[in-house]
Formats: structure tokens, sequence, C-alpha cells
């Protein structure tokens, strides 16, 4: 029986993200739901993938992707940019 937890790291993805960058290192993110969206702002390249059609909306700045072979297209011309 699980009474209770503890997060150990509050927005442990975005804090990630963070610490990749000041180690000098840029960082595409990819994620799906609302709890991605601070890695994904954060990172010099983010996309969402498979996300719902509200947080599409919500967030149309960000380019959503369907497919792994779109993803994958996206993330190889952000690398290239980088």
């Amino acid at each position: 029986e699980i009474t209770g937890y503890r997060i150990r790291v509050p927005q442990s993805k975005l804090t990630t993200v963070r610490a990749l960058q000041a180690a000098g290192l840029n960082t595409i993110a990819v994620g799906d739901s609302l709890n991605d969206l601070g890695m994904i702002m954060a990172s010099q390249e983010g996309f969402l993938f498979r996300a719902s059609d509200s947080l599409k909306a919500e967030y149309a700045q960000v380019p959503a992707f369907e497919t792994y072979e779109e993803l994958l297209g996206a993330i190889k011309a952000a690398a290239a940019q980088l």
C-alpha cells in the first residue's frame, strides 16, 4: 500500500535540460503531454509527438508530428542546425 510520495526533483525533465545546457550541450526535446512542455520550450529545438489535439492547438508554435519518420526527419534537420 502506497500512503504517499515525495518528488525528489520537481520538473525533472526541465531540470535535466537546463543542466545539459549548463554543461555546454545543445538539446532537442520531444514529448507528448503538458508535463513535457517545460523541457520542450527550454530546448534549442522541441517537438510534440502524438500529442492531443487540444495540446497541439494551445501550443501551435511547437511543431507537432504523428509518425516516427516525420519526427526523425525533424530531429535530423534540427541537429544539423545546432
